[in-house]
């Protein structure tokens, strides 16, 4: 029992104001700038197979000016190649990842996109789209994997064509954390 009000009063105050508030905030990992809160860039490999939104040669070339913050970086596998990834790091709860899906291009172009998903070691899900051949527009800002109940903490996030036996196309924008 406190024997001086003031007294007491005070240090309550006190206590009171050292009150921690904890704030959920998005935070955007984009292909080319990377983290927007740590600057950490996206880890492609291998890197002779991905190409950005300058390239010159590429078959398939969305409209950068659709794309979140007019990047994207794009990589063709075959088989042959055994991988293509993406890895990122993130401190969080939840992770949604974005790509670019073409449809239809010229005849021998490579369309479909194939993907897993792998959260701190563990498979946690694939993606995969078949073009539309009735169109050769492009699928901007499309959400292929979300992952809303990890532990608060750091993680990894790899996306990859491990185990795919098919030739794919992946087109990554930017993911989003919280």
């Amino acid at each position: 029992m406190c024997r001086n009000a003031a007294l007491c009063g005070s240090l309550l105050y006190l206590l009171l104001s050292f009150t921690c508030y904890a704030r959920i905030v998005n935070v955007t990992i984009d292909d080319g700038y990377g983290d927007s809160l740590t600057h950490q860039l996206p880890i492609y490999l291998p890197l002779t197979v991905w190409s950005n939104q300058t390239c010159k040669g590429c078959a398939i070339k969305p409209d950068p000016s659709r794309a979140f913050m007019q990047t994207y970086n794009a990589a063709t596998y075959h088989p042959k190649l055994q991988n293509v990834s993406i890895t990122m790091g993130f401190e969080g709860i939840a992770i949604y990842v974005f790509f670019i899906l073409p449809n239809k291009q010229a005849n021998g172009v490579t369309t479909t996109t194939s993907v897993n998903f792998t959260v701190d070691g563990q498979m946690v899900g694939n993606f995969t789209h078949e073009t539309d051949p009735s169109t050769t527009n492009f699928n901007f800002n499309q959400m292929v994997f979300s992952k809303t109940d990890l532990l608060p903490g750091t993680h990894q996030l790899i996306i990859s064509t491990n185990g795919v036996n098919i030739s794919t196309f992946t087109n990554f924008d930017y993911a989003i954390y919280t």
